[in-house]
């Protein structure tokens, strides 16, 4: 439900793709190179590849902003109903935080005004993005890589949006905490890659074992967290596919 799939080589979407019939990536993006990219991805793997239409909190001051704006005309041009990666960050970014709430704001309304679906970064700033998301009435959003407060977590699962876990619970202790815990009706699958989390190069491959690892530890089967799984995702993709 999130991985930069552009930052992989042809080769790899081929591998990843063919490594199991049933796979879709959403694909995020992250400015206007990016967008094009996901665009020619989602051209040539029109069932399995879902583009996502994004401009990253990161890229704010580094990215000219008026690619903001000229990404969502695209996004109308194209038909993208996914929007990501957007989101805010008081964690890394927090200098920027101003604009990082006008820019969040733009693409939100996109989404309400599509019916979308938004893939969502927060580190730090999970409760402020949800009441953003709440005062506009979203009814389709993902929490990506959910690090957020316990409490939380059953705050956005309430409202119907969900919150995604990654094969980086291998090592990073919240997010197994997380794993644990969530409610499977809360949780989507996802790999952020291919993004080097502390050694360990996160892709669509490892999935599969981050199931099994989420299995293993609440104590249900793996077919079990797949079905919920996806039957979640479904209901955030609906709109967008």
């Amino acid at each position: 439900m999130h991985v930069h799939l552009y930052e992989f080589s042809r080769d790899e979407v081929r591998g990843i793709i063919e490594s199991d019939p049933g796979i879709v990536l959403v694909s995020v993006s992250e400015d206007v190179e990016s967008f094009q990219a996901v665009l020619s991805l989602h051209e040539e793997y029109p069932d399995r590849v879902v583009p996502c239409v994004g401009f990253h909190p990161w890229n704010i001051g580094k990215e000219p902003l008026s690619q903001v704006d000229e990404l969502i005309r695209m996004a109308y041009r194209s038909d993208v109903a996914c929007v990501g990666e957007v989101g805010l960050d008081k964690k890394f970014v927090p200098e920027t935080w101003e604009t990082q709430v006008q820019v969040f704001g733009k693409f939100v309304d996109y989404a309400v005004e599509v019916g979308g679906f938004l893939n969502i970064h927060a580190p730090g700033a999970w409760r402020e993005t949800l009441s953003i998301l709440a005062d506009a009435c979203v009814e389709r959003a993902m929490f990506h890589w959910y690090t957020g407060p316990r409490d939380l977590m059953y705050v956005i699962g309430e409202a119907g949006l969900k919150v995604s876990l990654n094969p980086a619970l291998k090592i990073q202790r919240k997010h197994l905490e997380i794993a644990r815990e969530a409610p499977l009706g809360y949780i989507v699958l996802e790999s952020d890659g291919p993004y080097n989390y502390r050694g360990l190069r996160l892709t669509p491959l490892l999935i599969r074992e981050a199931v099994g690892i989420i299995a293993r530890e609440r104590g249900v089967s793996e077919q079990e967290v797949l079905e919920a799984a996806r039957a979640n995702s479904e209901r955030l993709l609906h709109a967008v596919r």
